[in-house]
């Protein structure tokens, strides 16, 4: 069992919805962010007057290891003695974590940095959680709970990517491979949001062309479910809706020309506020139809989410008029209700075509045959997701089955 499937948990998550909490409850959290290369000069002088130990162990993989290295000379610089695992890998399973914990365990840090994408910031989290805590159970890891971080070291997340957003949020995803078709796991603790974050923008800039819309789009799915999910609040509408609008500007430019820094800078910051935004209002059914799709079937997870969008967007306008606010925000004019409705949708697929990807799922190399063959699981992981709860709209395994039909033939949601 997983922590979020537990019907008590559910429920008091759908609660945390509810408007009349919004009043009495809530919280926003986020982490002390460092800029730029001076910002990671003044980050390392900081940690070297507060770490005692100054022990750093940097959380990387492979491909991005030379930039952990231009971190760690940072630190060096001021004291610190490094390690950098590079072992980390992507939707990471928990083997790999509990491997990472263990090499914690021995090198002891009071400093844990992550540099790379959302997998290897995931990776740390996950195993300082068990550096810290050992013996801890991932699967019930929950943000209803205390855990007792930071007793040894703090966190830090430093991004190569633009638009995990993990380097603020809360949650890390894993994987779970006992399970047929592999499921992801979420885990969930607000002690999980890192102390600092470090954005680089020119460590983002080595990405490729596929790799900036994969990430930029889950950003964009963060911001847009953020700005619809019950829990949002006038803190994190003000942070979505800006994370939205510099992505519809910049990520077509960062992903036509990858050394137009301006666009880099933008998403790279854009990506981040996306995270605080979901981190503290939630995602919802983008990311849990996304989850479910994009590990049964190997679409990149910001691809899988990101083509959500144009669906999940008319499915929650029966229960909310929240797309009218944003599509005025976006400067769509319209008489009715309706024209606003699908000239938003509209501006979400031609967002996504002039980034050439298909909204229709079918067009990703999934046959008929697989699809059906796992239509009724996907629907089941996507209800029992821990972010389904945030949903505007109340939903269930069928209406999600329904949608994921819908999607696989692009068509345009009427229900």
């Amino acid at each position: 069992m997983y922590w979020y499937t537990e019907k008590r948990m559910r429920t008091l998550l759908h609660m945390l919805g509810a408007d009349a909490i919004h009043e009495v409850y809530g919280w926003f959290f986020c982490p002390k962010i460092f800029v730029g290369k001076l910002g990671l000069l003044a980050f390392s002088m900081m940690m070297a007057s507060m770490c005692t130990r100054r022990r750093a162990f940097i959380v990387t993989d492979q491909y991005v290891k030379h930039l952990a290295d231009k971190v760690a000379q940072s630190l060096r610089t001021f004291g610190f003695q490094v390690q950098i695992w590079d072992r980390a890998v992507p939707e990471p399973p928990l083997e790999t974590v509990q491997e990472c914990a263990e090499d914690m365990k021995k090198f002891e840090p009071d400093l844990i940095i992550a540099v790379g994408g959302g997998s290897v910031i995931d990776t740390a989290k996950a195993a300082w959680v068990l550096y810290e805590r050992p013996g801890t159970n991932l699967k019930m890891l929950n943000p209803l709970f205390p855990v007792g971080l930071r007793v040894k070291a703090r966190l830090v997340a430093c991004p190569t990517t633009s638009g995990t957003g993990s380097e603020t949020t809360y949650a890390a995803v894993l994987t779970d491979t006992s399970q047929t078709p592999p499921r992801k796991l979420e885990i969930a603790s607000l002690e999980l949001v890192p102390d600092y974050a470090i954005l680089l923008p020119e460590f983002a800039a080595g990405m490729p062309p596929k790799l900036t819309v994969g990430t930029g789009l889950d950003a964009l799915a963060h911001a847009v479910d953020a700005y619809f999910s019950s829990m949002a609040t006038e803190f994190t509408d003000a942070i979505a809706l800006k994370a939205i609008e510099l992505i519809l500007k910049y990520l077509p430019r960062a992903y036509r020309n990858p050394k137009d820094m301006e666009a880099r800078y933008k998403m790279h910051i854009a990506a981040t506020m996306g995270g605080i935004a979901f981190s503290n209002s939630g995602t919802a059914l983008t990311h849990s139809l996304g989850h479910a799709v994009g590990k049964a079937f190997g679409i990149h997870h910001g691809i899988s989410v990101g083509i959500f969008i144009p669906y999940v967007i008319p499915y929650y306008a029966k229960a909310t008029d929240r797309y009218i606010d944003l599509a005025k925000y976006l400067g769509i004019e319209a008489k009715t209700n309706e024209e606003y409705l699908k000239k938003l949708v509209d501006l979400f697929k031609d967002f996504l075509r002039s980034l050439d990807v298909s909204y229709v799922l079918k067009d990703h190399g999934i046959s008929r045959e697989d699809f059906e063959k796992n239509l009724d699981v996907l629907a089941k992981y996507a209800y029992e997701d821990a972010v389904t709860p945030a949903s505007p709209r109340p939903t269930s395994v069928e209406e999600l089955r329904k949608l994921l039909i819908y999607a696989y033939e692009g068509k345009d949601v009427d229900f």
